[in-house]
């Protein structure tokens, strides 16, 4: 039944084969060749393959232009039985005055087909040319054409591309246009190939005219591509500019000296232009190129003329069949704005289509929100009138719907029904997309955070247009428990691998957990010795167990950096420092740090373990020597710092701390207040520090969301040689909330007590609170809130204080990232004796502007005094700009 079937698909294969150039012979001059029936070894006898692969040989050659000899007079010469030898073919070849023949055998292995053949020449005898092709037992017609191209090699050898070579290139390489052609060294020379290569070089863009030279060699064809380029660009000219810069419109084209000039190059930069001008609100822009050749025809210079014309803005945004929500609601989703006063250093009110067809999807993807599920926003309509855009929305709201009920299906765990809770799409209440989204990612979670890896929820959201109402049912599918198996690291050249390995919260054996795998990627993030930090989950041996990938590539972790800056506190600053975050590839921390002031010097030394011991206990020391000038004495400082500390909850770390300091109280002044005089010589401090801080924000200088919390408590104590005996106590908590649009509301309350333990060993005075600046209250400067001497009026600091911070942040200039605040400040410190009264907090508003500029955090702040007081300031300005380079 084999045999019969492959015979059949032999056939079908021949008859194809003979189909596709008939019996056409080719020209007389070539030799001719003679192809011997074949040998056939298979598992059972099938004689009719030894004619089939001569045939299907036979007709491979006649197409590649190759003379044979007939088969019928090569069976009649030879039979059908197989050649077997050398002798056996010369004397084939001379009855049959054939120049060549070719022999050999086919073997079946197993779905294999090996096709051994042996080419003789009659007219120079010597060791018959090995030729050998192995394909599929199925496609025997494949294996034939290998066997034909082999034997054409050798016969036809003059037909042989030689080489392949370019000629006429100046500033092109020849390899840019040999890697295009399909004619390669070793083959047989095909003129349709020729001619797809010469319409592929002409297609490049490059050459003006493209010919093909083929000439004789006695190792075959020797090709040749001769080309003409076209003329060189050696210069680009931009005229009429004057609202963009040269160098940015050069930026945004192709066409640059010393580059191929190619027309359709010219005309598509011409447009890009265009298109630069638009983003610029210069939609009345022409862009006019043009092509001279002053000197040589064969050096081009290509000139854009430009006709700027004036901005057109967009003036208006309007919306039609919107019942539920006015046009300001409307465009306040949108990023298509109406020219606004901070237009001139923004892209507010510029048109941009692309921007435009974005902004239809996010009015439908409100609408969805909302429970309008047949919501669209149709194409808007934008005319140009001599005020500007005019742009007109069509909104279809359809009617509105309510989830009539959600159910959590399919394969359940024990804490879904508490998780399915809090869900955020309720009954009753009216449908929302981005809820439905929420809540797939909850459940998708849930079942991945319990190790079903591969776990999926399937939405079904059914609706009723006739109580328009919506039934919503998810479907949950786990699938198995899977276990990690292998975590590897690659890219790590310098960071050794536990340094990598300690911040994923996954380990070998482990079962999965989606969770632990997005803190993992954080935490690699957050350490900050990475450019890119990719986890990436692979197949394991088995479909319970999976590999995790880990591809980090690092960044420099060392600096040495020098800067400086301006602050209202300190005046004009300068500062330094050496540090290296990544010490050795530990992970370890070691800084040197220097800052010199008007008032102030700083010089210090520290040192960073992060994991003590291989557990996230972080240990390290602090070495200083600090100089401060206060209003009416200085401070010279010298001391160290150990300090542990560790993490707990998700954003929340304990700090434990010795300080040992000895500072040095001078310059007094003569008419300074008689706590301050006490207070002049030399003090040693000794105390614990311990405090707990959490931190949830997301962005170091620009928060919108998060909170931050710190309760420090610092016990000075005699017992370890300390001058002093006190206990103080300081706590802060603030939360950014984002508001309407893009608002941001930001309230802070910071309070701190001082409990002086000895009479006779009080708190120094620079332990004490003093209030004013721009990290407090802003219409004072630093110090000016809080007790005074009643005798000199001299600011002695407080043993008590609180204050109350409340701001309104807002986008200024977005796309650089700065922000307006308006803010309101109020607090006090108190002396001991002094009762802690609300009523003689200090007020203060004001305005102002933050800037995380290119030159480092910038702070400009105006402060009001609310509740001015004879001798005061009626409002101060704050500023803090600061830069390391």
């Amino acid at each position: 039944m084999m045999a019969r079937k492959l015979g059949y698909a032999l056939g079908v294969l021949l008859l194809w084969a003979l189909s596709a150039q008939g019996q056409e012979m080719a020209p007389a001059e070539h030799p001719r060749v003679a192809v011997a029936p074949f040998a056939v070894h298979t598992a059972q006898p099938q004689p009719q393959l030894s004619t089939g692969v001569q045939e299907l040989i036979a007709q491979s050659l006649l197409n590649l232009g190759v003379e044979l000899v007939p088969l019928p007079e090569v069976r009649r010469a030879a039979g059908n039985q197989p050649v077997a030898s050398e002798s056996q073919a010369l004397d084939l070849a001379r009855r049959l005055k054939a120049r060549y023949v070719i022999w050999g055998s086919l073997t079946q292995l197993g779905d294999k087909a090996s096709v051994d053949g042996r080419l003789v020449d009659a007219e120079r005898p010597a060791a018959p040319q090995v030729l050998f092709v192995e394909g599929d037992w199925a496609n025997l017609v494949d294996a034939a054409q290998q066997m034909a191209q082999q034997v054409t090699v050798h016969v036809l050898a003059k037909a042989v591309v030689a080489d392949v070579s370019v000629r006429g290139t100046e500033r092109i390489e020849p390899d840019a246009i040999l890697v295009q052609v399909k004619t390669k060294k070793g083959e047989l020379l095909s003129q349709e190939t020729l001619q797809e290569d010469l319409r592929t070089i002409y297609k490049m863009g490059f050459f003006e005219t493209v010919a093909v030279d083929v000439t004789d060699t006695d190792k075959g064809k020797q090709v040749t591509f001769v080309v003409r380029e076209k003329p060189s660009v050696v210069d680009v000219k931009i005229k009429g500019n004057d609202k963009i810069k040269d160098k940015d419109i050069l930026a945004a084209i192709s066409t640059k000296p010393f580059t191929v000039l190619r027309m359709n190059v010219v005309n598509d930069d011409a447009n890009r232009i265009v298109k630069l001008y638009h983003q610029k609100a210069f939609f009345h822009a022409e862009v006019s190129p043009s092509v001279e050749f002053p000197q040589d025809p064969r050096k081009a210079v290509v000139t854009f003329r430009i006709k700027e014309g004036k901005k057109v803005y967009v003036k208006r945004v309007t919306f039609t069949g919107n019942k539920h929500f006015s046009d300001r609601k409307l465009r306040g989703i949108m990023e298509t704005k109406a020219r606004g006063f901070f237009s001139w250093v923004s892209d507010k009110g510029v048109l941009d289509r692309e921007v435009l067809d974005t902004d239809l999807d996010r009015l439908t993807a409100f609408y969805h929100d909302r429970g309008f599920m047949d919501a669209r926003a149709g194409t808007p309509s934008v005319e140009m009138k001599d005020d500007g855009f005019h742009v007109t929305i069509p909104v279809m709201e359809g009617e509105r719907y309510r989830v009539s009920s959600v159910q959590v299906q399919g394969d359940l765990l024990e804490t879904t029904p508490k998780v399915a809770e809090k869900l955020e799409l309720k009954e009753k209440q009216y449908f929302s997309r981005e809820k439905l989204r929420k809540d797939l990612d909850t459940l998708t979670k849930h079942l991945m955070d319990a190790g079903h890896a591969y776990a999926e929820v399937d939405p079904m959201v059914t609706k009723n247009q006739e109580s328009h109402t919506a039934t919503v049912v998810y479907q949950l599918r786990k699938g198995p428990v899977v276990h990690i198996e292998k975590i590897t690291i690659t890219g790590n050249t310098r960071t050794r691998d536990n340094v990598i390995r300690r911040e994923i919260q996954l380990a070998e054996g482990d079962r999965f957990s989606v969770s632990a795998l997005e803190r993992s990627q954080l935490n690699l993030r957050r350490v900050d010795y990475f450019e890119e930090v990719d986890i990436q989950s692979s197949q394991s041996s088995s479909s319970e167990a999976m590999n995790l990938n880990v591809k980090v590539k690092e960044k420099p972790t060392g600096a040495l950096s020098v800067g400086g800056g301006y602050s209202s506190e300190d005046g004009v600053f300068v500062g330094g420092n050496i540090m290296e975050r990544n010490l050795f590839g530990r992970g370890q921390y070691l800084a040197l740090k220097a800052y010199l002031g008007g008032q102030t010097s700083r010089y210090s030394i520290s040192f960073t373990e992060p994991w003590l011991f291989d557990i996230p206990l972080s240990a390290g020391f602090d070495l200083y020597d600090w100089y401060r000038e206060y209003n009416d004495f200085d401070k010279d400082a010298t001391g160290g710092k150990l300090r542990i500390s560790h993490p707990f909850g998700t954003w929340s770390r304990w700090h434990l701390a010795y300080v040992f300091e000895s500072a040095k109280v001078s310059n007094v002044a003569e008419d300074a207040a008689l706590i301050i005089k006490d207070q002049e010589g030399r003090q040693i401090k000794s105390s614990l520090i311990g405090s707990i801080e959490r931190d949830s924000t997301d962005h170091p200088f620009l928060p919108t969301r998060g909170s931050t919390v710190k309760v420090s408590l610092e016990y000075s104590i005699p017992y370890l040689g300390s001058d002093s005996d006190f206990v103080s106590v300081v706590c802060g908590v603030g939360r950014y909330v984002p508001l309407w649009w893009k608002f941001v509301g930001f309230a802070h309350v910071k309070g701190g007590y001082i409990f002086e333990l000895d009479a006779d060993k009080p708190a120094p005075i620079y332990e004490r609170f003093f209030l004013g600046g721009i990290n407090s209250i802003r219409a004072f400067r630093w110090g000016d809130v809080g007790p005074k001497d009643p005798e000199t009026g001299d600011s002695i600091g407080g043993i008590k204080f609180g204050q109350v911070n409340l701001e309104l942040l807002f986008p200024l200039v977005e796309k650089i990232g700065m922000r307006g605040v308006l803010f309101f400040d109020a607090g006090n410190a108190f002396a001991k004796g002094e009762d802690f009264r609300l009523n003689d907090f200090r007020k203060a508003g004001g305005m102002g502007l933050r800037w995380n500029s290119p030159l480092g955090p910038l702070r400009i702040e105006w402060g009001y005094n609310l509740d001015r007081k004879s001798g005061e300031d009626t409002s101060n300005w704050q500023f803090s700009m600061g830069v390391f380079f």
